[in-house]
């Protein structure tokens, strides 16, 4: 694809990544944490991440799930695989 001025675009805009803030709540905690996660990054990698956030507060633990909408998300799928849009609340808990 060429714009008006004949230059190209230096990424598609199917790669183009849009950063999504999310409100993660972390099992023992009190506090609701915004994070800021990219579309495309792994649901276990958002899981770890709230984690780090909050581990101040609460020891990260090795084995937990990450709840979306009442489900309980598969770790392998994507942030906007699992439907995510700005400003959802996800929860993180042991297993």
């Amino acid at each position: 694809m060429v714009n008006t001025l004949g230059f190209k675009p230096l990424r598609k805009e199917s790669e183009t990544k849009m950063s999504l803030p999310l409100y993660g709540f972390l099992e023992g905690d009190t506090v609701g944490l915004l994070i800021v996660a990219d579309q495309n990054e792994l649901i276990s990698s958002l899981a770890h991440k709230l984690q780090e956030a909050g581990n101040i507060r609460v020891k990260p633990k090795s084995e937990v799930q990450l709840v979306y909408q009442g489900k309980v998300i598969d770790p392998a799928l994507t942030v906007s695989g699992a439907g995510f849009t700005a400003l959802e609340r996800f929860d993180v808990g042991q297993k």
